[in-house]
This record gives structure tokens, C-alpha cells and sequence, in this order.
């Protein structure tokens, strides 16, 4: 019996650039937005270039700053919710509290978009109990990510493969076996490409590798730590580029379809 060719789910996280006020950088709200509405259309053109559709998870605050950009994103795309804004900090808020904040913030994504949202992931992967993401109508949850990130979170001894909790699918962001190396945004950028096919060619069954718009600008001149900034614009759409290049006989699609068809 022939093994079932895996998929690569390209996946970005479309939010308002806050990141360098996390490490005590002024941004104004003006210049957050637009470094990520530039890279969100810098996506958009290499997926078209392409013939590739992804999953983008949207935070409500972009949608509202750029409705007509999301609107455009979901007629290819699939479109799942990321958060309200993007400094959501649940650990701060009581379960009522985060159930409505998630429940509202998919209904308005729905209603922009016109479409059901079925997806969620996190901001900086918090885990939210899936109770509550059952609560709120959703389906899946791509907020695991099956590592061990100092100062982040810990989960290395999580599952690595799709499994359901409390009514809900969970993919997580993919990594190898064994020493469970990370394949996210930060590690693709940083390490050469082969590192990132390594990875790739360890997972049997998907491949999740997720993204942000800013990091498809230069923001090289920017006062950050170097691995943020390092390898963004350019840098990145080509190792992209290749990327796709090379797991083309796979196949590129989104995390629902994956679902469905899996």
C-alpha cells in the first residue's frame, strides 16, 4: 500500500505589527498597520504567482483597519480568526471573559467576511481551554506549537499529530520527531533552508508551517534583536519561493480542506 503524500499548510497570522513594543520599542498604531498590510500583499502575490491556497488567521482589529484586504484574502483563501488585537492576553482574563472575547470576534470576522470561521490560533500560541473554543463555534485549533521555547512555553512532550479535545480538532504547528525541532516563522528565517526540508521531510502525514506579514518586509533598519529582523523582505519571499519550489509534488492547502479530506 502506497503511503498517502503528505500536504504543506501555509498559514499567517494577519495582526497589527506590535511586536516591538514587547521589547520596548515605540511603533505608532498608523506604521503597525501598514508594515502589515505590505506584507500581507506581498503573501497574497506569491500565493497567486503560485496557484496556492492558505490559511490566514485574521485579529479583528486588522480586519476593521483593512476590511476590503481580508475581504479579497477570503475569496481564495481560508480565513480563521487569530484574536480581537493582537496584545489579547488571556491568561489575564476569566474563562466568561475570554469566551466572549473569542465568540464576538468570530462573528464579526463572519460578518466581514461573510463566511463561517471554523479556525482559531492564538496570539504567541497561548492555550486557551477548547472547552471554550467549543463554546464559541469553533472547529480546529492551530495554536499548539510542540516545542520548547525558553521564556515562552513548554510543550515538547505535546502530540505532534492531529488529535481532538472536548469537540476540537487540534493541528499543531509541525516539528521534527524525537529532539522536536521548531520549523515556525522564527526558526524557518534564521536557518538554512535545508534545516526547514529536514524537518519536512521527517513529518509523514502535513506540514504546518506558519508566518507573519511584517516579516515579508525589511525591517532590517529597525531597532530589534537580530534574529527578529534578520532575513525579512526579500530575503524571505525567496527562501520562500524556493521552498514551495521543492514541495511542489506535494501539494499546498488549507487547514479545513486538509480536514475534510484527510
Amino acid at each position: 500500500m502506497e503511503d498517502k503524500i503528505k500536504k504543506i499548510l501555509l498559514t499567517f497570522d494577519i495582526e497589527e505589527f506590535d511586536l516591538p513594543i514587547e521589547f520596548g520599542k515605540e511603533i505608532s498604531e498608523d506604521e503597525q498597520f501598514e508594515i502589515s498590510s505590505s506584507g500581507t500583499k506581498k503573501i497574497i502575490d506569491l500565493l497567486g504567482n503560485n496557484k496556492i491556497n492558505a490559511t490566514f488567521f485574521v485579529s479583528v482589529k486588522f480586519a476593521i483597519k483593512h476590511p476590503n484586504l481580508i475581504k479579497g484574502i477570503s475569496i481564495n483563501h481560508e480565513i480563521g480568526l487569530h484574536c480581537f488585537e493582537h496584545k489579547d492576553d488571556y491568561s489575564k482574563m476569566s474563562e466568561e471573559e475570554i469566551l466572549k472575547n473569542i465568540k464576538e470576534s468570530k462573528e464579526i470576522i463572519e460578518k466581514l467576511t461573510k463566511k463561517k470561521i471554523i479556525g482559531f490560533r492564538s496570539p504567541r500560541f497561548q492555550q486557551v481551554p477548547y472547552w471554550i473554543l467549543n463554546k464559541a463555534g469553533i472547529i480546529y485549533d492551530s495554536s499548539l506549537n510542540p516545542t520548547y521555547i525558553p521564556g515562552r512555553y513548554n510543550h515538547f512532550f505535546s502530540s505532534r499529530k492531529i488529535f481532538s479535545k472536548n469537540n476540537v480538532k487540534i493541528v499543531p504547528i509541525s516539528v521534527s520527531p524525537i529532539l522536536r525541532l521548531p520549523i515556525f516563522w522564527l526558526a524557518f528565517r534564521n536557518f538554512p533552508l535545508f534545516y526547514a526540508k529536514y524537518i519536512t521531510n521527517r513529518n509523514k502525514e502535513y506540514v504546518c508551517l506558519v508566518f507573519h506579514p511584517w516579516e515579508f518586509v525589511d525591517i532590517g533598519n529597525m531597532d530589534l534583536p537580530i534574529l527578529i529582523k534578520r532575513n525579512t523582505g526579500e530575503k524571505l519571499i525567496k527562501k520562500l519561493q524556493c521552498y514551495i519550489n521543492d514541495y511542489k509534488t506535494y501539494g499546498f492547502t488549507t487547514i479545513s480542506n486538509y480536514l475534510l479530506t484527510s
